[in-house]
C-alpha cells in the first residue's frame, strides 16, 4: 500500500534520510523503530508532505504521493503527530468537524462513531482542546485522523507522556482498528507497545533501514535490540 524507495530528505541543506526503503503492506501494522535522532519522524513528515522529497520515491496505492499534505489527506493518508496538534481554541466537536471536511461523501467515520470508539470524549464535546488531559488529547488526535476516513494511519509516538492506564486504552483501540483492517505505520519508543501491535518492523540507523523482519523476529534478535534500540 505504501512503498518508499531510496528516500532522501531533511531540513534545508541538512540531510537526515539517506536512501530509506520499506513497504507497508495493506491491512498490516508496520513499526518503524530506532534510537532518537535516526530519522523516524523525518520519514513520517516526508511521507505526508511536510518535508520535501529530495530524492527517491514514495508511492501510495501504486501512485506517487503529492507534495501537499492536504491532498495526501484527501487520498487517505492520516497523520497523528507526536505533538498531537489539536486546535486548543476549538471545542472537541469543532476539531472533529473540521477534520471531517477532508472525507468524501457518506464517510465511514462520523462524530457519533468516534465518540462510540472513544467514549472518554462523549462528555467533552463542548470543551476546548486545551482543556483536555493528555490522554484525551491523544484520543481526539486519533479521532480527528479517523474523521478523514483514512486508508493508512500514520502515528508518531502515540504513547508519549501518557499514563500507563491510558497507554493500555490506546493500545486496545489500535488493536481494534487493526482487527478491522486498518493499515498503520507506527513510530514508537515503547517497544512492548510497538511489538504488541506490529506485524512487520523496520529498524532505522543513521537515516537508513538497518534491519527488517517480523515482530517475532525482533523479539528473538538480541543483537538487533542492543545495536539499534539500546535495550
Amino acid at each position: 500500500m505504501l512503498e518508499l524507495k531510496g528516500v532522501v530528505s531533511g531540513y534545508g541543506e541538512t540531510r537526515v534520510l539517506h536512501g530509506t526503503d520499506f513497504v507497508v503492506a495493506a491491512g498490516s501494522v508496520h513499526a518503524l523503530l530506532g534510537r532518537n535522532g535516526v530519522g523516524k519522524s523525518t520519514t513520517l513528515k516526508t511521507i505526508i508532505g511536510h518535508l520535501p522529497l529530495q530524492d527517491g520515491s514514495i508511492a501510495f496505492q501504486g501512485s506517487s504521493i503529492d507534495r501537499s499534505p492536504q491532498v495526501n489527506a484527501r487520498r487517505g493518508i492520516a497523520y497523528v503527530p507526536e505533538t498531537r496538534d489539536i486546535f486548543g481554541s476549538l471545542s472537541v466537536q469543532e476539531n472533529l468537524e473540521l477534520a471531517g471536511r477532508l472525507a468524501g461523501v457518506n464517510p465511514e467515520w462520523t462524530i457519533a462513531r468516534v465518540i462510540d470508539f472513544f467514549p472518554n470524549l462523549k462528555d467533552r464535546l463542548s470543551n476546548g482542546g486545551q482543556e483536555l488531559s493528555g490522554g484525551e488529547q491523544q484520543m481526539l488526535a486519533i479521532g480527528r485522523a479517523l474523521m478523514t476516513d483514512p486508508k493508512v494511519l500514520v502515528l508518531d509516538e502515540p504513547t508519549e507522556g501518557l499514563a500507563p492506564i491510558i497507554i493500555q486504552q490506546i493500545f486496545a483501540k489500535l488493536k481494534e482498528l487493526k482487527s478491522g483492517g486498518m493499515t498503520v505505520l507506527l513510530v514508537e519508543q515503547n517497544l512492548s507497545f510497538a511489538l504488541g501491535l506490529a506485524d512487520d518492523v523496520s529498524l532505522m540507523s543513521r537515516g537508513q533501514i538497518a534491519w527488517r523482519g517480523t515482530a517475532t523476529d525482533l523479539r528473538n534478535d538480541d543483537v538487533a535490540h542492543e545495536k539499534y534500540l539500546g535495550v
